[in-house]
This record gives structure tokens, C-alpha cells and sequence, in this order.
């Protein structure tokens, strides 16, 4: 079976809006989301019921029910893994939704020992205008040689300028990177994006977005 990372990992890479025991201090994928749900039950705070799953169909006919306008996949293949020696890498910048992202990697943890850590982030936040606010479902993969050890997990999250980053620092084990997942030493990572919009009527408005 494919592995299923906790969502209780879920939480951001940088200080702004978490928790003290959050915060970053280191030193130097295959298919669809869980499921779309429709605004009202995002708004409600409607979980995810069903489990997480790949949509190996790559066409952009949009999928039947996923608005193509708002849903993109993006793979990034890190190749001479062995060799890194970076603290961070960021992926290209894609755009889903009318919105730039990129995934950020902690080859080593962050804040973490001995597990990978992964992030999608809001590109260029800095220069976004103030009270912006992206809502998103997304799903993020380390890809295995055989398909079915994929490891992936996938959380929903309003991204906005104290938190334009999500992800999960405890993604894997360092130890179990190796077995399969970095193959001819290139590591594959996948991501799937879905942006949600919301009701005109019921706007989010950032309100302390002149911090």
C-alpha cells in the first residue's frame, strides 16, 4: 500500500504564525487530491474523508469535475542527490490558479534530525498586495521505483503573507530514502495543487496584513 503521511505533521516552515515549537532553527508523483470539495464545505471546515490517491492520467482535458483552471501538477526531479550539500532547495516556480508556487526542500530536516522535509510555497509573497490570501488543497510525493511505496501526503491550508509556506518537516525518514526513492540518484518529487475559490460574499480579509 502506498504510504500515507499524518496530517497532524502539517504545519509551516518559517517563525510568523506558529508556535514556538514550529519553528525552523537548521543549519546547512501520479494522481488527483483526496477529494474535491465543493467551497461551502471548505468554509464549514469539512475534513477529508477519503484517503489520498494519484491520478496517473497526465492530459490536460481537466478531469471531468476539476476545474483546469484551478488544479496543475509539477514535477521536480533532483538529480545528484547523493551530492547535495545545501541547506534548501527550491524547485522552478509553476503557476495553478492564477498563482506562482514552488516546492522548498530540507534535504536534511528542518528543525528536524534525520527526516526529509517538504513545503510548497507562495512565490514572490513579497510582492504580493497587502491582505492577499490564496485558500488550496494540495497533495506533495516522493516518488518510489515502484509505485506503490510512493510516499505522498495532502493537507488544505490558507496560505497568506505569516504563512505562505505549509508542508510537513517530518515527511520521511532519512533512512528510508534510499530504499527506492533515489533512483540513478535523482530523487522525483510531485506535486498536485488545487485552488479554492471562494463566495465574493464571504471574502477573507487579512487583518493584520499592515504587520
Amino acid at each position: 500500500m502506498v504510504t500515507i503521511v499524518s496530517e497532524e505533521a502539517a504545519g509551516g516552515r518559517l517563525a510568523g504564525g506558529l508556535s514556538s515549537g514550529q519553528r525552523c532553527h537548521s543549519s546547512d508523483a501520479l494522481s488527483p487530491l483526496t477529494e474535491w470539495r465543493f467551497s461551502e464545505q471548505v468554509e464549514n471546515g469539512t475534513p477529508s474523508t477519503s484517503p489520498p490517491y494519484w491520478d496517473t492520467d497526465d492530459s490536460d482535458d481537466g478531469g471531468g469535475s476539476k476545474p483546469p483552471e484551478l488544479y496543475g501538477k509539477y514535477t521536480w526531479k533532483i538529480e545528484k542527490f547523493s551530492q547535495i550539500t545545501k541547506r534548501e532547495l527550491r524547485s522552478n516556480a509553476f503557476e495553478v490558479g492564477g498563482y506562482k508556487w514552488y516546492i522548498l526542500i530540507y534535504p536534511q530536516g528542518c528543525d528536524v534530525c534525520n527526516h526529509l522535509s517538504l513545503f510548497l510555497c507562495v512565490a514572490n509573497h513579497d510582492k504580493l498586495l497587502p491582505g492577499w490570501s490564496h485558500f488550496a488543497q494540495f497533495t506533495i510525493a516522493v516518488v518510489n521505483k515502484d509505485p506503490k511505496k510512493s510516499k505522498y501526503s495532502d493537507t488544505l491550508h490558507r496560505f497568506w503573507k505569516k504563512e505562505h509556506d505549509w508542508g510537513w518537516k517530518r515527511f520521511m525518514e532519512l533512512s528510508k530514502v534510499s530504499d527506492g526513492f533515489v533512483d540513478a540518484d535523482t530523487l522525483i518529487i510531485k506535486a498536485q495543487v488545487q485552488v479554492i475559490r471562494e463566495k465574493a460574499e464571504w471574502p477573507f480579509r487579512c487583518l493584520d496584513c499592515h504587520l
